[in-house]
C-alpha cells in the first residue's frame, strides 16, 4: 500500500484480516523467524482495540514459529501471556535516549522512555529474552554518558542492544531541525549529523554495554580505537 510521504503518519490503516491471511500464508511456508515489526509499530494505540497483533500471535504460537517482536509502546505486556509460550522469541523496546526532552522532540507521539523501561522491566522479570533498538541513536543530552545508559538497560534487564545511526534520507535532516529550533538541548541533539561524534560516541557505548555483560550489535566499527588528538578515532587502526 503507498501513502503520500508528506502525510505520513497522520492516519492508523487497519488490517483487520491480518490473522486469517498469516495463517493461510504460513501453510505454504517454510518456518522462519518473524520480526514484527520492522515497518511499523505492532502495538499503536488502535492494538488496544482491534487486537490485531495478539491475533496474529496467537496464529503463530499455534505453529511455533520463531518470533522476534519490537516496539515503543508498554501495551506489549499485554501480551506476555502469548510470549510465555513460544519456545523461540525474544521481546524489545526500541528506546533511542535517556532523556525524556530529547524524546519529547523528536517523537512527541510515543510513549516516555521511563514506560518504556518499565515495560523492558516487566518483560524481562516474565523471564523473556529482551532487547534495546538503540536506533537511530541520539546523541547524548544532559548529563547523560553511554555508561549510564548501558547501566540503566542493564538493571532493566536488557541482554542485547542493537544500534544504527540516523537515516538522513528523504528530508529526514530538515524535518529534524525544524522540530529542534529554540530547544534548550537543540546545540547537542544537532550532533546527530556529526558522524566523527555519532562514531565515538557509539564506540564508548559498545564498551560500556560490554562492561555490562550486554550484548551489543552495531555494524562493525564500534570498537574500542586510539583516540586522535582532535578526538575523533584513528582509522589507522583495524575495527
Amino acid at each position: 500500500m503507498q501513502t503520500d510521504r508528506a502525510t505520513w503518519g497522520s492516519s492508523v490503516v487497519v488490517k483487520r484480516n491480518a490473522a486469517s491471511v498469516l495463517a493461510r500464508e504460513i501453510r505454504k511456508l517454510p518456518r522462519g523467524l518473524v520480526m514484527i515489526s520492522t515497518a511499523t509499530d505492532p502495538y499503536q494505540f488502535v492494538e488496544g482495540r482491534y487486537l490485531v497483533t495478539r491475533h496474529a500471535l496467537e496464529v503463530l504460537l499455534r505453529a511455533q514459529w520463531p518470533v522476534s517482536i519490537l516496539s515503543r509502546s508498554p501495551l506489549m505486556v499485554r501480551d506476555i501471556d502469548l510470549f510465555a509460550q513460544f519456545e523461540t522469541i525474544d521481546v524489545g523496546m526500541s528506546v533511542p535516549t535517556l532523556d525524556d526532552r530529547a524524546r519529547a522532540l523528536l517523537e512527541p507521539w510515543a510513549p516516555p522512555i521511563e514506560a518504556r523501561l518499565r515495560c523492558l522491566q516487566t518483560l524481562a522479570d516474565a523471564g523473556l529474552d529482551t532487547f534495546v533498538s538503540f536506533a537511530p541513536a541520539y546523541p547524548p543530552t544532559g548529563d547523560v554518558t553511554a555508561d549510564a545508559i548501558a547501566t540503566e538497560f542493564a538493571a532493566r534487564g536488557v541482554t542485547e542492544v542493537f544500534t544504527r545511526t540516523l537515516d538522513e534520507r528523504w528530508g529526514v535532516r530538515e524535518a529534524m531541525s525544524a522540530r529542534l529550533q529554540d530547544s534548550e538541548i537543540a546545540s547537542e541533539l544537532a550532533r546527530i549529523s556529526d558522524d566523527v561524534y555519532m562514531g565515538g560516541f557509539l564506540v564508548d557505548l559498545a564498551e560500556a554495554c560490554r562492561a555490562q555483560g550486554v550484548t551489543f550489535h552495531g555494524d562493525g566499527r564500534y570498537r574500542k580505537q586510539d583516540r586522535t588528538s582532535d578526538g575523533g578515532l584513528d582509522s589507522s587502526h583495524p575495527t
